[in-house]
């Protein structure tokens, strides 16, 4: 990643873009343990999420209990034919907002002007990584797996065990998209 910096820092374009990632040491012991740089002031998306939801008193898992409670069949949401799958996940995405990560750029600004800042600086890192994550086969990018610097929006990864695309070639679940992009990004942006 200090690579990309580099090459991103010396683009005129992205330099005034000011498009970076953030990056952080790690330093391997052995083949099964490290030591990871603290990156401060970064709590994850599932924590920011589920922090929202739980002081709003919105269950945590709102969207698959709707996805369980809408599937016709006893058997649930995994056993259903595809296209019931597709109407159940509509159903779903029509009953939900979506908003939350945009709801918290939002609320944890000072100011509009703030707020506009953190949403570019958010959209432009989620940019970046989403391009440098396809380059290096990035996979297993859930929401435990990606943090938000509170001070400027940027958005870190961690957790790097399925790069290559190594999560492709999964037996089970494998991964066919080349980067995470929902609906709760992109409605942040």
């Amino acid at each position: 990643f200090g690579l990309v910096n580099t090459l991103l820092g010396t683009s005129p374009d992205s330099a005034r873009s000011f498009l970076n990632i953030i990056t952080y040491s790690v330093i391997p012991l052995s083949h099964t343990s490290g030591l990871l740089q603290w990156v401060p002031n970064a709590p994850t998306f599932n924590g920011l999420v589920n922090s929202y939801r739980k002081a709003r008193n919105i269950k945590t898992t709102v969207e698959k209990d709707l996805v369980n409670k809408l599937s016709p069949t006893q058997s649930g949401y995994e056993n259903l034919p595809l296209l019931q799958k597709v109407d159940v996940f509509r159903t779903m995405l029509a009953e939900t907002k979506g908003d939350v990560l945009g709801q918290i750029l939002w609320l944890d600004s000072r100011s509009a002007e703030r707020w506009l800042e953190r949403r570019t600086t958010y959209s432009r890192s989620l940019a970046v990584m989403s391009m440098v994550g396809y380059i290096l086969g990035l996979g297993d990018r859930h929401l435990s797996n990606l943090m938000l610097e509170s001070g400027s929006g940027s958005v870190c990864h961690i957790d790097f065990g399925d790069c290559f695309e190594v999560a492709i070639h999964r037996d089970k679940f494998p991964e066919t998209v080349p980067f995470r992009l929902t609906r709760m990004f992109v409605k942040a942006m």
